[in-house]
């Protein structure tokens, strides 16, 4: 075989194989670039983490009432159990994976619900206040120990989680409470993002 078209021939081999696997190597970069992020060494303060769970939270909420409107609008009327359950809106399952968070739905009945700290039931107490009358609500942030930051968010009354999901409670409270794990917003959160807040 004639050298030149043998070199030919392997460098044509080689275009194709790179080219079959480029797809691969894609996808596989993405992953490769998130793992090298999380193992940056970050120096993350508490204000700073503080900031991150207000702002992810904050962007969360948003769209998973977003999710849900999606899914309601989408399914026959009684299926609400289920939604207000969380059950079936695939976004909220995938905003959990993303941000490493445990996303749920409480109302009235859950300043009593033994599986809230005792803070977040006095939080919630605070929530059925207000409902009770007719102060305007505020997000809160709630650490509990040193690894868990839990942030609520109120839902405004004329929404339809708090109309379906909660019209058995007199104040018709509907909260999102979504449970931040501090070594995994550490994890994350972008270097540049916490320089960003450092300013």
């Amino acid at each position: 075989m004639n050298h030149r078209l043998f070199i030919g021939y392997v460098l044509s081999f080689g275009l194709f194989f790179v080219g079959c696997h480029s797809e691969q190597r894609l996808e596989g970069s993405k992953e490769a670039v998130d793992k090298i992020k999380s193992m940056q060494i970050k120096r993350v303060t508490p204000q700073q983490i503080v900031a991150i769970v207000d702002d992810w939270g904050a962007r969360i909420v948003k769209q998973a009432q977003a999710s849900w409107d999606a899914a309601q609008r989408q399914s026959p009327k009684g299926e609400l159990t289920q939604l207000c359950k969380l059950e079936g809106v695939k976004k909220i399952d995938s905003l959990e994976a993303l941000y490493g968070v445990q996303i749920m739905l409480l109302g009235q009945k859950d300043v009593k619900n033994p599986n809230l700290s005792s803070k977040e039931q006095e939080v919630m107490d605070a929530y059925v206040y207000n409902a009770e009358n007719k102060i305007s609500q505020i997000t809160n942030i709630q650490k509990l120990g040193d690894s868990v930051l839990i942030y609520t968010s109120p839902i405004p009354q004329d929404h339809m989680i708090c109309k379906e999901c909660f019209k058995d409670d007199a104040t018709h409270l509907g909260v999102w409470r979504i449970k931040f794990l501090k070594n995994e917003v550490v994890r994350k959160v972008d270097a540049k993002s916490l320089e960003k807040k450092k300013k």
